[in-house]
């Protein structure tokens, strides 16, 4: 099982977001990236992360995430975004390797030209994004063997 850090900047920020997608709670670390910047994308209430020299974007570094969890959350993120290799700085100055979804290049004309304002997500979107995505991990993509999916057999 190789284990990874992932970068996120948008709804996964959230840990109640993280948990519902991956149905597990990992370690993180607020952190930021360097030459990316952070828009909505048109009609949502989510953003999209692109290069952008000398921008700074601000997220949660989560650590050591395991296999499951990583497809888990390579099917949440959709065909909008690609799993991207990035180094991601924590806010004590440590730097890590660590993997982010990025807005594919051909989907890139989808951002809107507003940044995304966690704050105002966490306010106004967060309760009804995760309505639209209870149970994202559950009984359609169940894992048996995993003894931390409980939902294997709750529905």
């Amino acid at each position: 099982m190789d284990l990874m850090n992932i970068f996120t900047y948008g709804s996964l920020m959230f840990p109640a977001v993280m948990k519902a997608v991956t149905g597990r709670e990992f370690s993180s670390r607020n952190a930021r990236v360097k030459n990316y910047a952070r828009f909505r994308v048109k009609e949502e209430s989510y953003p999209g992360l692109t290069p952008l020299e000398g921008a700074f974007t601000e997220g949660v570094l989560y650590l050591n995430i395991d296999d499951l969890s990583v497809k888990r959350l390579d099917d949440f993120e959709g065909k909008l975004y690609e799993r991207a290799r990035i180094s991601a700085e924590a806010l004590d100055g440590e730097s890590s390797i660590a993997q982010a979804y990025l807005i594919k290049p051909q989907y890139r004309d989808q951002l809107s030209s507003e940044p995304w304002d966690p704050e105002h997500f966490e306010k106004a979107d967060l309760l009804q994004f995760m309505a639209g995505y209870r149970g994202f991990s559950r009984t359609d993509r169940t894992d048996p063997t995993d003894p931390s999916d409980q939902s294997a057999s709750s529905n």
